[in-house]
């Protein structure tokens, strides 16, 4: 399918069809194996759950150093959830320095976020 990559997004972004999610993102990375392919993965990794397993294609994805807000976003919150709080800390800071309204909703969750992890 030609939006594989898109969808799977869609649904983790949505809390929705999670399994399926990651299925999709599974699948699209043995077609694409780029930047945005490894965020939807990791991103599903952590919608389902397996945060620990998201470090490592989250890390992939960062890789080549692409300045895209949504990336840190997620990559801040699956380090908060595998405990990596300073990590989480200073990716959710660069996300919202980035473009404090990268994202209609998740913006909002960045924000809260860093409000909870607390100062460094």
């Amino acid at each position: 399918m030609l939006y594989n990559r898109e969808l799977a997004l869609f649904y983790a972004d949505h809390d929705t069809k999670l399994g399926e999610a990651l299925d999709l993102a599974r699948r699209e990375l043995e077609v694409r194996r780029d930047v945005y392919t490894h965020d939807v993965l990791a991103w599903a990794l952590y919608k389902n759950g397996q945060a620990a397993d998201a470090v490592a294609p989250m890390k992939e994805a960062l890789r080549l150093g692409t300045e895209d807000a949504r990336l840190f976003f997620h990559a801040g919150m699956i380090h908060r959830a595998a405990g990596e709080r300073a990590r989480a800390r200073e990716l959710l800071q660069r996300a919202l320095t980035l473009n404090p309204r990268f994202h209609v909703l998740q913006a909002e969750i960045a924000e809260r976020t860093l409000r909870e992890i607390g100062p460094p």
